[in-house]
């Protein structure tokens, strides 16, 4: 796996899915399309190759992200060929952007190096949930600008601490970014609200939009764990009614089998949330859930979910508590 660098569109491009993205350009790509010293807008998509609402919003707005400055970046495109999030064997392309010995991890390197030196106002990753979840940003601190972009999109966001190597995190480095969860990929209005958000970005270029919510309203929450299975949990599907919601003790989190949490710094914590009964992982004690997902390949290869806290929505300059930020 290499990166491509190009600068401009190929003419047909927006006609093209997702799955087809590979034949047309190769693997991954950046198209670096800044105009003069215009601060770029930075746009991730496919980072898990199933993840297609981004991509099916970006080609149906190619022709005024041009009219900007723009940083546009196709990701992992084999998967995407394949309809799913990362190839057998493959290292999941959303956590190896803080280094790593993997193709992937040397493409978010070089990524990376370019971004930063282009001095993007804003980085905007777009995601699908496998589980349903309503929209949300993820954020990795809270100052007001971060909270201004990620009030432009929804009225949730969660302070995310886990897991490790994410792009936004990478990026909050040198610029404002954010994620935006948009919703399952078989949902419409998925790509939908994405183009909503970036046509709001669009025409409020380099800054947030003017009709965004005040940040002091945003429902803020922050993950506290982060919630995996065994390769014999059998996962529970109707618990994703508890997604951004407090399920209370006594909720099954599993049909049967046992889970594992662990705390951002990897301590185990799972005995202060669930216990075993009856075969299944049961809540002792009132938890909101974020992303249980509906689909047990990606529980297995990612997580089941996380737990979250509400916390109050703060403006400030620096977040202490993600030391790894």
């Amino acid at each position: 796996m290499r990166l491509n660098i190009a600068n401009a569109l190929p003419d047909s491009l927006a006609d093209i899915p997702a799955t087809a993205l590979a034949d047309e350009l190769g693997g991954p790509t950046l198209f670096d399309l800044r105009r003069g010293n215009h601060p770029p807008l930075f746009v991730s998509v496919l980072l898990h190759g199933n993840e297609v609402s981004g991509w099916d919003a970006v080609r149906g707005l190619l022709d005024e992200l041009g009219q900007i400055s723009t940083l546009l970046f196709l990701a992992n495109l084999d998967a995407a060929r394949e309809g799913v999030r990362a190839l057998p064997g493959q290292v999941d392309f959303n956590r190896v952007w803080e280094g790593g010995d993997s193709s992937e991890a040397a493409v978010a390197a070089e990524v990376t190096a370019r971004v930063a030196a282009a001095n993007p106002y804003l980085a905007v990753d777009i995601h699908n949930n496998t589980g349903q979840n309503p929209p949300y940003s993820v954020i990795c601190r809270t100052d007001r600008r971060t909270l201004e972009f990620a009030s432009a999109f929804a009225e949730r966001a969660l302070l995310a601490s886990q897991p490790g190597g994410v792009q936004t995190r990478r990026f909050t480095r040198f610029c404002t970014a954010v994620t935006v969860e948009v919703g399952t990929p078989d949902d419409p209005d998925s790509a939908t609200r994405t183009t909503e958000f970036l046509a709001k970005l669009l025409a409020s270029y380099p800054e947030a939009p003017a009709d965004t919510r005040r940040p002091e309203a945003l429902r803020l929450f922050e993950t506290v764990a982060r919630v995996t299975v065994n390769d014999d949990t059998e996962i529970e599907p109707a618990m994703q009614r508890f997604n951004f919601r407090r399920a209370p003790a006594g909720t099954a989190l599993t049909r049967r089998g046992p889970l594992n949490a662990q705390s951002a710094d990897g301590t185990p914590i799972g005995g202060r949330y669930f216990t075993a009964n009856d075969g299944a992982a049961v809540l002792t004690r009132p938890t909101i859930l974020a992303m249980y997902t509906r689909d047990v390949e990606s529980a297995r290869r990612d997580c089941l979910c996380y737990f979250l806290e509400p916390l109050e929505t703060r403006s400030d300059a620096e977040t202490p508590r993600l030391t790894n930020a």
